[in-house]
């Protein structure tokens, strides 16, 4: 329903309803006591039942000194001491590996972790890990894509049974046997006693365990400029959780070294081909010399054989060293142009002597270093992996160029030896055939043994710096507990204190916001300056007329008070005529008629009550007279006034109206000459006229009865008028709609709430409503069905 109302005229209303009362609002908490005490109650009991089986979560923290390449720069530490060098780039890559999730992997196969234990409890399973538990598991071989498993396993001292998803098995404790996951080994822990309820035994893949483990990492440095990092795990289990914070350190140094010796072990593994190669050829050559030595009888060369065999042997070493960088050039140029992708580490530990080719292979390996371990968390699409490529595309061709330069000059070297070792070759043509291949023999022997001497002295070089390999890092504090993180309990308790105290005041809150019926007498009387004639209180009863020379009920006082003020305001003009009417259907109009003419008619006054609501008539009803002969016939037909008055039954000199058949046209009825006759000869034969009329928010019935009444009596519902009556009201009495307007407040349900707080002297507590038939009768309530009515009534 729409109320004619415009802006400009209701201003005034919304102003003064937009003021917070504090006074109202602390009222209406006091009225409201019960349930914020049982609101907290509820909350406490949450909480409480929260913290009972909620697992504590705990922090476990260690702390991780990475060494930067750069810390033995003086000039380095000197401008990072300065503040001038950001914070080290590797500390930050070195973090980013630590939480990646294939470290985490090697965690959970070296821990299982992607086998549980739980204990049963009343509420919730409790997880065990550790020594509390009394089994530990092996799993010696993981099917292929397993699906998750929940069992319940079953202990005794001597074998176990596992029963659950088609499965009952029992088996002795050490024997391998086979899963639905793969092959497991159980162990029995001799020093923890076995829960004879048995224990739920759960196994997920290892990617979903390491992801939700490494979700609860956290890795952070403790300072922008430092090289210390703070390792930090959540786990329900502190054991659990320092177990792989600290499985996560030395699986983190494991793989730094691993990433050290790729190149160490990589250059053992060619400089052992490369030996095996020379020693068969070392073998065949002294096999040969030996032959020939047996056939030709010859046990050694003579004097000037020796020394031309000394002279030929220091220009055959000359040649061997010149050629033995060669081919390393050339086996290392090979290597560079057959090498797929830029992932590979070169060998760096094959003797050669060129300080820029060892530079450009030590930067080529660090920079492929630093790719895979960046490549740990990146994409193939991250720019920083795209700068990588570059630059080692770029040291590629570098080292292709240097090696080309290198192999240029060895050839160069090799030519100018070869012109010497000519005429050594020239003196050793003059001896004797068979001196003379001996010597040939013996040369080859000497370049055989020195290159096999070489690359056995590189070989334990290379492994002599494999071995004293260390990581560039060092554990400052292994894994701790630092304490219970969550739940706080005096978080937890004042949290449940807040939200039990809050939900009700914002229930109020949001119920005040939404609320648009009027709820208290401060409203009206801000709204209008229309008086406030009387108010009735609501009070459950099922007599339709509360007022009679007996009564001393609290409305029945009301009801005569309101009489008292209607004979105040006919000082001046008598009041004779009362028009009673209401902005829409259910506010009590009918109901005020009628009572207010039992308070006139228990003076004396000869009253009647005209049934004037054409259109939905009430008043027959509650009076129980015969409402087929009325106002309608009386207007329609030629029929004498007194044959439609009947007495009220049991009360003396009251007399109604009723209305008659409903009519098709009321409005026009109404502005019958008839109407007016009416009017005269009820003037002229009774003391007290009440009209009761059809709603004026809603027809126009009321208006056009005006002219006959003398004052006129606005009905409002308390908590059931809409509050955009009260500017409407104001229009009607400002406009002069009609003769001396008046308010009644009906139906107040809870005085205290309507800003009162009766007593009218006579001691009564009021606030319990009244109904009379006229409203739906409520049922009797207990104490909790009033304590849930504070919240379901209408506001």
């Amino acid at each position: 329903m729409s109320y004619p109302v415009n802006t400009s005229e209701n201003e005034y209303a919304i102003s003064n309803a937009n003021q917070f009362d504090v006074k109202k609002f602390v009222y209406k908490i006091v009225g409201l006591l019960p349930w914020f005490i049982l609101s907290l109650a509820i909350s406490i009991f949450i909480a409480r039942i929260y913290l009972r089986y909620t697992l504590p979560v705990y922090k476990i923290s260690a702390f991780l000194l990475i060494k930067s390449q750069d810390d033995g720069n003086s000039e380095y530490k000197t401008l990072k001491e300065m503040g001038l060098v950001m914070g080290n780039k590797d500390v930050q890559n070195e973090m980013n590996i630590i939480k990646s999730f294939s470290l985490m992997s090697r965690v959970v196969d070296s821990l299982n972790l992607n086998i549980n234990l739980y204990r049963e409890g009343r509420v919730t399973a409790a997880p065990i890990f550790g020594e509390q538990s009394p089994v530990t598991f092996k799993l010696v071989h993981e099917k292929k894509n397993p699906r998750p498993v929940t069992l319940k396993i079953l202990l005794t001292e001597r074998h176990f049974t596992l029963t659950g998803e088609g499965t009952n098995e029992t088996h002795p404790y050490g024997q391998e046997f086979e899963t639905d996951f793969g092959h497991l080994i159980v162990y029995r822990n001799p020093d923890v006693k076995i829960d004879p309820k048995g224990y739920t035994l759960t196994y997920r893949d290892k990617v979903s365990v390491a992801k939700s483990f490494k979700s609860t990492l956290d890795v952070r440095p403790t300072h922008d400029q430092s090289g210390i990092i703070e390792i930090s795990m959540l786990d329900e289990i502190p054991e659990r959780a320092i177990a792989i914070v600290n499985k996560l350190m030395e699986v983190y140094d494991v793989a730094g070294l691993d990433d050290k010796n790729i190149a160490g072990r990589r250059t053992i593994k060619f400089l052992n081909e490369r030996i095996d190669t020379v020693q068969q050829e070392l073998n065949t050559v002294e096999i040969l010399a030996q032959r020939f030595k047996s056939t030709n009888k010859i046990s050694d060369v003579s004097g000037q054989a020796g020394m031309f065999l000394s002279q030929a042997l220091a220009v055959d070493n000359q040649k061997s060293d010149q050629y033995t960088q060669l081919k390393v050039l050339e086996t290392l140029e090979n290597y560079l142009v057959n090498q797929k992708g830029s992932n590979e580490l070169l060998p760096s530990g094959l003797g050669i002597t060129e300080a820029s080719l060892m530079a450009l292979i030590s930067t080529h390996n660090q920079l492929v270093l630093e790719k895979q371990r960046v490549a740990l968390k990146s994409t193939d699409d991250d720019p920083g992996i795209k700068q990588f490529n570059s630059q080692l595309a770029d040291i590629k061709q570098n080292l292709l160029r240097n090696i080309a330069v290198l192999k240029s000059g060895y050839k160069t070297t090799l030519n100018q030896i070869s012109s010497n070792y000519s005429q050594i070759e020239g003196k050793i043509a003059s001896l004797p055939a068979k001196e003379r291949e001996l010597i040939n023999i013996s040369r080859q022997i000497n370049l055989k043994e020195n290159l096999y001497n070489y690359l056995l002295q590189k070989r334990e070089e290379t492994e002599l710096s494999l071995a004293s390999n260390i990581n560039n890092t060092r554990i400052i504090d292994s894994a701790y507990n630092t304490g219970p993180i969550k739940p706080i309990a005096s978080n937890i308790q004042i949290l449940a204190l807040l939200i039990g105290l809050a939900v009700p005041t914002l229930i109020i809150v949001l119920r005040d916001f939404f609320n648009n019926k009027i709820n208290d007498r401060k409203e009206i009387e801000e709204g209008t300056t229309v008086p406030i004639l009387g108010e009735l209180t609501y009070e459950k009863n099922s007599k339709k007329i509360v007022i009679d020379t007996k009564s001393r009920s609290p409305i029945s006082e009301q009801f005569r008070l309101i009489r008292t003020n209607i004979q105040y305001m006919g000082a001046e003009r008598p009041v004779k005529t009362i028009l009673v009417s209401s902005f829409m259907s259910g506010e009590g109009k009918s109901f005020v008629s009628l009572n207010l003419a039992s308070s006139m008619g228990i003076t004396g006054a000869k009253t009647i009550i005209l049934e004037f609501d054409l259109r939905k008539p009430k008043l027959s009803k509650y009076l129980n007279v015969p409402g087929e002969l009325g106002i309608s016939n009386y207007i329609i037909k030629d029929i004498p006034v007194e044959s439609i008055i009947q007495k009220v039954p049991n009360n003396d000199n009251i007399y109604v109206i009723s209305s008659g058949p409903i009519p098709p046209n009321p409005a026009e009825l109404l502005l019958s000459p008839k109407t007016t006759k009416l009017f005269e000869y009820l003037q002229e034969n009774f003391d007290t006229i009440i009209i009761d009329t059809a709603p004026v928010g809603l027809v126009t019935d009321a208006l056009l009865l005006e002219k006959y009444a003398d004052m006129t009596m606005f009905i409002i519902r308390h908590k059931f008028s809409n509050k955009l009556v009260i500017p409407y009201v104001e229009k009607l009495n400002r406009d002069k709609k009609f003769k001396s307007l008046s308010l009644i407040v009906n139906g107040i349900k809870d005085e205290s709430s309507f800003g009162y707080g009766y007593g009218y002297g006579y001691g009564y507590g009021y606030g319990y409503g009244y109904g009379y038939g006229y409203y739906v009768q409520e049922k009797k309530k207990g104490f909790l069905g009033n304590l849930m009515g504070n919240f379901s009534r209408k506001d």
